[in-house]
C-alpha cells in the first residue's frame, strides 16, 4: 500500500488500494473540534459545537469555532477526489461528533457538513443554509421561546438537509444521506442526554 501525503494535492488516490486514506483523513481532521481546542472550559458543561459554545461564551467565541469548523469541512470538500467524497463528508462530521481525540464527545456536526458541502455544491449549500436559518428564526420566534424543546439551530437545520437533500444534483445525494445518517444518531444522542 502506498501512503504519500504528497499525493494527496495531486488529485490522485491517496492508497493504490482506492483511497480508504482519505477517508481516515477526514475522520482525523473532523476529531479536531473547534470548540474544544479554543474554548476548553465548555468540556463537560455543554456540546463543544457552535451552539454550545454559543450558549455558554457568546457570540464573539462561537465565531472563531463556526469559522474553524467550516473550514475544515472546506478542506476536506477540497483534499478527497470526487470519488471518495461521499464518505469523507461522513468521516469528517464522524469525527466531529464523535472526536478521537476528545474521549468521542464532540458537537453536532453542523458546521463541518456546511463547509464540505459549499466547496462540493455551493448554491444548494447556500440556499440549503439560508431556508435553515429562516426556519430556525420563525421557531425561535414563534414555539422555542414560549415552550422549549430543540434548540432552535439544530431544529432549521432539519429542515435545511431536507432542501439540500431534494435539490442536490445525483452526485451528492449519497454523501446527503451519509451525513445525514451520521447526524441523526448524534441527534438521537443528544435528545437521549447522552452528549
Amino acid at each position: 500500500m502506498e501512503t504519500s501525503i504528497l499525493r494527496i494535492g495531486q488529485r490522485e488516490a491517496f492508497c493504490k488500494n482506492g483511497g480508504m486514506g482519505y477517508v481516515l483523513l477526514a475522520y482525523l481532521l473532523g476529531s479536531l473540534v473547534g470548540g474544544l481546542l479554543f474554548v476548553p472550559e465548555v468540556r463537560g458543561k455543554d456540546l463543544p459545537g457552535g451552539s454550545g459554545v454559543f450558549r455558554q461564551k457568546g457570540p464573539w467565541a462561537v465565531l472563531g469555532v463556526v469559522l474553524f469548523d467550516v473550514g475544515k469541512g472546506a478542506l476536506v470538500g477540497l483534499l478527497t477526489p470526487e470519488a471518495w467524497r461521499p464518505w469523507a463528508g461522513a468521516a469528517v462530521v464522524a469525527g466531529h461528533t464523535w472526536p478521537l481525540f476528545f474521549c468521542f464527545r464532540g458537537g453536532g456536526g453542523i458546521a463541518p457538513s456546511l463547509g464540505f458541502f459549499l466547496v462540493w455544491f455551493p448554491r444548494e449549500a447556500l440556499l440549503s443554509a439560508l431556508s435553515a436559518l429562516l426556519v430556525a428564526g420563525v421557531y425561535h420566534l414563534f414555539w422555542w421561546r414560549r415552550r422549549r424543546g430543540i434548540y432552535p439551530i439544530p431544529f432549521g437545520a432539519l429542515w435545511g438537509y431536507l432542501v439540500f437533500f431534494l435539490q442536490v444534483p445525483e452526485g451528492g445525494r449519497l454523501a446527503a444521506l451519509l451525513v445525514a445518517v451520521v447526524m441523526a444518531l448524534r441527534g438521537l444522542q443528544i435528545l437521549r442526554g447522552r452528549w
